[in-house]
């Protein structure tokens, strides 16, 4: 027994150094604390490492809200507003006729093989965010999807443009798990 309190003794003793010089200390994690379904809404319908796998983003914090008949989910960095993706669900009962003419904005792309009905379109910088991409589409079950990307202020316009495929491919992920 003498020889395991001894032992104890010279541990907490040697915790108590400080070589804060002598080894680096472990590296900072920006792995999310929680899955972005534990914010509930929309974001269950995403999960970090797809999406940060697909758009080449960091997101780690997920909030979510509810508004009538309206689900939405924001994924944001830890620690930044931008870049943001902005995923929103709302039931209807229009086809995709109705979509195409009343809800898919004008200038819009069509997107073969995406729902019922879908766009795609880049947006342009604001004061408070850079450039960016938008997916939306008429999901087989009803449901009016928007999928969202604002990239981080000063980004240079043409990364909007380069992310509207890997938000396409993203959003028939997407799609599959609204059915």
């Amino acid at each position: 027994m003498r020889t395991v309190a001894g032992v104890l003794a010279v541990l907490v003793l040697l915790s108590g150094c400080d070589d804060a010089g002598a080894h680096p200390g472990p590296a900072a994690s920006t792995a999310p604390a929680a899955p972005a379904a534990a914010a509930g809404g929309a974001c269950q319908l995403l999960d970090f490492p797809v999406v940060n796998a697909k758009l080449g983003l960091d997101l780690a914090v997920a909030a979510a809200a509810t508004q009538d008949n309206t689900f939405t989910c924001v994924l944001q960095p830890s620690g930044g507003a931008t870049p943001d993706l902005i995923l929103s669900v709302t039931a209807t009962t229009i086809g995709a006729d109705i979509y195409a003419s009343a809800v898919q904005p004008k200038g819009a792309a069509p997107v073969e093989g995406l729902g019922a009905a879908a766009y795609q379109l880049t947006t342009p910088a604001t004061d408070t965010a850079g450039p960016g991409a938008e997916v939306g589409w008429l999901a087989g079950n009803k449901r009016i999807i928007q999928l969202s990307v604002h990239l981080t202020h000063g980004t240079a316009d043409t990364a909007g443009t380069d992310l509207l495929p890997k938000l396409v491919s993203l959003a028939k992920l997407i799609d599959l798990s609204s059915l």
